[in-house]
C-alpha cells in the first residue's frame, strides 16, 4: 500500500500587503549599489533602507510605529562613500552596523528620539577595498564578520575591534552566515564556490563547486536543519535553487531551476517553521516554500505576486508577529520609493483563543548566549530561545538591550606586524653594528694619526 504525499499545514498560508496607511511612502530609496546589497534591513523596532543623497552613503533610520510620509529622515551619516550592506545588531535593538565603498565598516547607536542626522559610535578599519557583506554571530555579542572586495572576511568584536581575517578567498565574496552554534561560516564567491570555514583558524573545512552561471550567488544557513540553501544561475542563465549537506558536499542534496528572470534571488529562511522565502530583484513576488524531511526536501507554497517590482525586501524576527492573529511571517518590500509590509497569514479559526504551538515553537532569543570574549577563546553555543506562548499571552516582553554601549577600534595586531617590527629591529641593530665598526676605525686611524706626529 502507497504512503499517502504529505502536505504542508503552511499551504493554505496568505500573504497579503498592507493598506497605503500602514506603509512608509515618499521614501528617497537609493538603489545604486552592488548586485550584493538587499537596500532594507529591520530588527523589532526599526527599519533601514538606503537614502538617496549626494556626497557619502546614507541610510534612513524609521520605527515601524511611524508608517507615512518620511519626511525629516533620521539619516546615519558618516561615510564617504556608498553604504554597500547594514545589519542591525541581533542582541541591542538600538545598534546597527554597515559597511561602506570607503573600506571602512561603522557601528551605530540609535537614539531613542529620531530626530536628525545620527553620527557612528566607532569607524572600523582594515579593508582594503569596499566592504559588501556583513553577518552577525547567532548566539556571540558583538561578534560581526565581515567581507570585503579585496577578497577578505574579517571577524570584529564590534567594542574593541578587528580579532580575526579568513583570506582563503581569490574572488569576490558575495555572502557570509554561521551555522547554528557559530562554530562555522560558510561564504559563496565570484569563483561559483560554496566553502565551509572555521573563523577562528581560517581552514577550509570543505569546498564545492556551487551554480555554473557568471552572475552573483546567494545563500543562507539553515541552521536547526544544518543545511544550506544557495541561490545563483546555471550555465543558460536560468534561476536556480540549491540544497546542501554541509556534512557532504560532494553533491547537492537538492536543486531546482526556478525561471530565467535576471535579478539575484536571496534566500531568507525562518528557522522555527522551516519557511522559505525567495525574493529578486525586480520581481513582482516572492516565492515560497517549506523545506522538510521527505524524499523532495522542498515543496513550493502559494507564491506572494505583485504587479510592481521590488528593490529590496527583509523579513522580521519572530517576535515581531501578531501571534493571536497566527501571523507566520511579515516581510517588508521597497516598491519604487515605498517601503510596503507584507502580512503572511495562516487561517486558523481558534487562533485567537487557543496558541498554536504547532506554528510557533520556542524562537531564538534577543539575548546572548556567550560573549565575544568567549567565543574568541574557543566557545561554541547555541542561540538561547524564547517560548512563543508568552506573546500570545501578551506577558512577554520584546527582549534584547538598547542601553549605551562603549567602543573602541583597535588594530589587529598580526604574525605579518611582527615580522616587520623585528626586521626593522634587524635593520637597526645592523645599522648599529657597522656604526661601531665605523666608530672604531675612525679611533684607529686617529691613534695613527697622533702616534706618527
Amino acid at each position: 500500500m502507497s504512503r499517502l504525499a504529505k502536505t504542508s499545514k503552511y499551504r493554505h498560508t496568505a500573504a497579503k500587503a498592507e493598506k497605503t496607511d500602514k506603509c512608509f511612502t515618499d521614501c528617497k530609496v537609493n538603489n545604486l549599489i552592488w548586485d550584493c546589497s538587499n537596500l532594507i534591513d529591520a530588527n523589532l523596532k526599526y527599519l533601514a533602507f538606503a537614502w538617496a543623497s549626494a556626497g557619502g552613503g546614507r541610510i534612513c533610520i524609521r520605527e515601524h510605529a511611524k508608517p507615512g510620509k518620511v519626511t525629516s529622515p533620521s539619516l546615519l551619516t558618516g561615510h564617504s562613500s556608498q553604504v554597500i550592506d547594514w545589519k542591525f545588531h541581533p542582541f541591542n535593538q538600538s545598534l546597527i552596523a554597515t559597511g561602506s565603498d570607503d573600506c571602512t565598516v561603522k557601528v551605530w547607536q540609535i537614539p531613542e528620539t529620531l530626530e536628525g542626522d545620527i553620527p557612528a559610535m566607532v569607524t572600523h578599519t582594515g579593508h582594503g577595498k569596499k566592504v559588501g557583506v556583513l553577518s552577525w554571530h547567532p548566539s556571540a555579542e558583538h561578534v560581526l564578520a565581515s567581507a570585503g572586495m579585496d577578497h577578505q572576511v574579517k571577524l570584529w568584536d564590534v567594542e574593541n575591534g578587528e580579532r580575526g581575517q579568513i583570506s582563503c578567498h581569490k574572488e569576490q565574496v558575495s555572502s557570509v552566515n554561521w551555522n547554528l552554534d557559530g562554530s562555522l561560516i560558510n561564504t559563496t564567491s565570484k569563483d561559483k564556490k560554496l566553502r565551509i570555514i572555521d573563523p577562528r583558524t581560517g581552514d577550509v573545512v570543505a569546498e564545492t563547486h556551487a551554480h555554473d552561471g557568471p552572475k552573483t550567488i546567494r545563500s543562507v544557513w539553515a541552521k536547526r536543519r544544518n543545511q544550506i540553501i544557495t541561490c545563483g544561475f546555471s550555465k543558460t542563465h536560468a534561476r536556480q535553487m540549491m540544497i546542501w549537506d554541509p556534512r557532504n558536499l560532494e553533491a547537492a542534496v537538492y536543486k531546482e531551476d526556478i525561471d530565467s528572470a535576471s535579478g539575484v534571488l536571496f534566500p531568507f529562511i525562518d528557522e522555527d517553521t522551516n519557511l522559505l522565502y525567495l525574493a529578486g530583484k525586480g520581481d513582482g513576488a516572492i516565492r515560497s516554500y517549506e523545506v522538510w524531511d521527505e524524499e523532495t526536501p522542498v515543496t513550493e507554497l502559494d507564491c506572494y505576486s505583485s504587479s510592481t517590482p521590488a528593490k529590496g525586501v527583509c523579513f522580521l524576527p519572530r517576535t515581531a508577529l501578531d501571534v493571536k492573529g497566527c501571523e507566520v511571517a511579515r516581510a517588508l518590500k521597497i516598491e519604487n520609493n515605498t517601503v510596503v509590509p507584507i502580512s503572511y497569514r495562516l487561517p486558523r479559526k481558534t487562533a485567537a483563543t487557543e496558541f498554536q504551538a504547532d506554528v510557533y515553537p520556542d524562537s531564538f532569543s534577543p539575548e546572548p548566549a556567550i560573549t565575544a570574549k568567549e567565543f574568541f577563546a574557543g566557545t561554541n553555543a547555541e542561540p538561547k530561545t524564547v517560548e512563543m506562548k508568552g506573546f500570545w499571552e501578551g506577558t512577554a516582553a520584546a527582549g534584547g538591550s538598547s542601553g549605551p554601549v562603549t567602543m573602541t577600534s583597535q588594530k589587529l595586531i598580526s604574525a605579518e606586524d611582527v615580522a616587520a617590527a623585528e626586521k626593522k629591529v634587524a635593520d637597526a641593530e645592523e645599522a648599529l653594528a657597522k656604526a661601531k665598526d665605523e666608530l672604531e676605525a675612525l679611533k684607529a686611524k686617529k691613534a695613527e694619526q697622533e702616534a706618527g706626529n
